[in-house]
């Protein structure tokens, strides 16, 4: 085999880059860009929770519940591989560069020969790095905890409308029923709306990042032997990362799908005509679901995440092909 030391050095440094990337877009998004908004959608969350006064608080709660204690449990388990596999590579990196360069890369101004090279490069490099690392972290809980809220509501207004399967109970209460699903799901579609925006760049730019990274990596662990353990740690993260944030998006199509089949489900031909005629509304306008879409990957799903993948495997074989 060649000798790819430089175009390896390139690539790692690449890899770097892109994390530092993905960090500072996902803490623009959050705290400065999409602030506001963001901030009004915790709100809403935080009176959906404190509500009581409605029927639908009682479902709500119990969805939220299991459903935020999942979130955590994820949120957890991507804390440790972050962990673990940034520390796997700032060690890799350390070890190829004399115990100088946890990235790649040394402090301009400093020359080898002084005694502040090696503690100044390892020390800032380290900090720089673990403090991109969390944001990302951060940013994608906050996706995670976003998306749960809608997906637990929408849940929420499923099993409240579930009460229409009984015929006593379409009989006597639909207009009552029907008007708070309306209004519930009124809100809930506005506030959706304004946090709109900032789910379409935070998973635009995550999934940017992430492609790149999977291609860089492959294409490392084909190139170079002794990283194909470390690579392959990296590229299981990544791929863990992209299907979590897949999965929450699908889970939120999903429960608008099944919040419009549960109202056509319901006893509607036992209501009076004028509740059957609004029902008819509600139903029309089910048929728009809730969704995340961003540029250049369309909506939001586990087929997303196929996608990815493949593309991932196919420029990475392209770049080895080129270059060696």
């Amino acid at each position: 085999m060649g000798d790819y030391s430089d175009l390896l050095n390139l690539v790692f440094s690449m890899e770097i880059i892109i994390i530092f990337y993905e960090g500072v877009v996902s803490y623009l998004t959050i705290n400065l860009f999409n602030k506001d908004a963001i901030m009004k959608a915790l709100v809403y969350f935080d009176k959906l929770v404190k509500a009581t006064e409605s029927e639908i608080s009682v479902f709500r709660r119990q969805i939220l519940g299991k459903r935020l204690r999942i979130t955590w449990l994820l949120s957890k388990t991507m804390i440790v591989l972050i962990t673990i596999v940034g520390t796997s590579i700032v060690y890799f990196n350390l070890s190829h560069t004399g115990f100088s360069s946890p990235l790649m890369f040394t402090i301009p101004g400093i020359p080898r020969e002084s005694i502040f090279f090696y503690p100044t490069n390892v020390i800032i490099q380290a900090i720089l790095y673990y403090s991109a690392a969390p944001m990302i972290v951060v940013s994608d809980t906050s996706i995670m905890i976003i998306i749960i809220y809608f997906e637990g509501q929408l849940r929420a207004i499923t099993e409240f409308m579930g009460l229409l399967n009984d015929e006593e109970v379409a009989l006597e209460r639909s207009s009552q029923i029907i008007r708070t699903v309306y209004e519930e799901h009124k809100e809930m579609l506005e506030k959706f709306e304004e946090i709109y925006m900032s789910l379409w760049h935070s998973y635009f730019h995550k999934f940017l990042a992430g492609l790149f990274f999977i291609c860089f990596s492959i294409f490392t662990a084909q190139t170079v032997d002794d990283s194909i353990t470390l690579n392959a740690m990296i590229i299981f993260t990544i791929l863990c990362l992209m299907y979590i944030l897949c999965y929450f998006s699908q889970i939120l199509r999903n429960a608008s799908d099944d919040m419009a089949e549960a109202l056509y489900m319901t006893k509607w031909y036992v209501m009076q005509v004028k509740d059957q005629k609004n029902l008819l509304m509600l139903m029309i306008k089910f048929q728009y679901p809730l969704e995340v879409e961003t540029f250049g990957f369309g909506i939001i799903s586990i087929n997303t995440f196929v996608q990815i993948c493949k593309a991932g495997v196919s420029y990475a074989t392209i770049v080895h092909t080129l270059f060696t």
